[in-house]
């Protein structure tokens, strides 16, 4: 035997002798020169149990029968072993279980893992949030029962992170419109969910935010929904109204004016508002209308005549002043205010004139 392996005989022998037993000393009647312990190497996960076998074998590689076996264990710690060979993890780590016959030993080593990953359970499967919005997302690592295994680390990723972020915690950020699949990751075992973005209407953009409008005319508006980042929200259906339909109206954006006044225009997204002022002022000069108290008047006698404006939807022009004429000066003269003096007896015209526009009344003097 060379100088290593006389060595390392001596270093099992001694190693051996303090190891934890699972048998009584072995008896064998023949010369033992070799025990061969199957599997040599294995693997096991926690609270798993292998039962290993031992074959004492004499100076020609024949079994010894009924060659006693004494089974020991290096850590006892880490795995259990029976007397017939049946180990037990017990812990993490890596012992060496020896088989024990007349002073030969035969070594199987064992190493104690964690039981793997099974399968990750995710919840919710799918979420729904606006851009800049907020899901939690929960996820867990399974073993083969379907019991949680908290020691487990998870790794979150996104399949689009221009749609959808996620931190380490399964926090899931919308970023931008679209779909996006979040998937949370253990030992190769991993699960998906479905997180759909939308845009939310934060404001409603109507312009121009104020028109003036002669009474008649119409104005087209636009509204431009946007989301908290000032980005268009496209494909909204917008909702108009007015406060005010005797003074304007509003179909699809597009304002008529009938009144003057003052009205408010609405555009409605989601729930959420944007106005538009609209100032309705008279429109060009269509009548004049000129009134008289009476038909008749006295010579030497004076009465005041009223003239009013108005555009093509009736509503009154505002006139600071009028130009006045009568048909016949010598029957009745008019003041620049519409006062009208009787001269002598006779039928007279009374014209009050203004943007080219004017009406008239007639007056019987006597």
């Amino acid at each position: 035997m060379s100088s290593i392996g006389r060595t390392l005989t001596t270093m099992v022998v001694v190693a051996l002798s303090g190891w934890s037993c699972g048998s009584t000393a072995p008896d064998a009647t023949s010369q033992v020169s070799t025990i061969v312990v199957t599997p040599a190497a294995s693997t096991l996960v926690l609270k798993a149990q292998l039962p290993l076998q031992a074959q004492v074998q004499d100076g020609s590689g024949a079994t010894i029968p009924g060659a006693a076996v004494t089974w020991t264990v290096q850590d006892p710690k880490i795995v259990s072993v029976s007397g017939t060979g049946l180990v037990t993890a017990l812990a993490i780590g890596t012992s060496q279980v020896a088989a024990n016959a007349l002073g030969k030993s035969g070594i199987a080593t064992i190493t104690v893992t964690k039981p793997p990953v099974a399968s990750v359970r995710l919840q919710p499967d799918r979420a729904a949030i606006a851009v800049d919005a907020t899901v939690q997302l929960s996820a867990a690592a399974l073993d083969a029962n379907g019991a949680v295994m908290s020691d487990r680390a998870i790794q979150w990723t996104t399949s689009n992170p221009s749609v959808a972020a996620v931190n380490g915690s399964g926090l899931v950020t919308g970023v931008g419109s679209g779909t996006a699949s979040i998937t949370a990751a253990s030992e190769g075992k991993s699960s998906s969910a479905t997180v759909t973005v939308s845009q939310v209407v934060a404001r409603v953009d109507v312009a121009p935010t104020s028109v003036s409008l002669q009474a008649g005319q119409s104005q087209q508006l636009v509204a431009t929904p946007k989301d908290p980042r000032g980005n268009v929200v496209a494909g909204k259906a917008v909702v108009w109204t007015s406060d005010n339909s005797a003074i304007a109206t509003v179909n699809g954006g597009n304002v008529t004016t009938s009144k003057t006044g003052v009205a408010t225009i609405t555009a409605t997204v989601d729930g959420v508002k944007g106005t538009a002022k609209i100032t309705v002022t008279p429109g060009a000069v269509a009548t004049v209308t000129v009134t008289a108290p009476s038909n008749t008047l006295s010579v030497r006698s004076t009465m005041q005549l009223t003239a009013k404006a108005m555009d093509d939807q009736g509503n009154t022009v505002p006139i600071q002043n009028f130009l006045w004429s009568t048909s016949n000066i010598g029957t009745a003269t008019v003041s620049g205010s519409g006062l009208v003096t009787g001269k002598r007896s006779g039928v007279v015209t009374i014209t009050a004139q203004t943007g080219g526009v004017s009406g008239s009344v007639t007056i019987d003097v006597f």
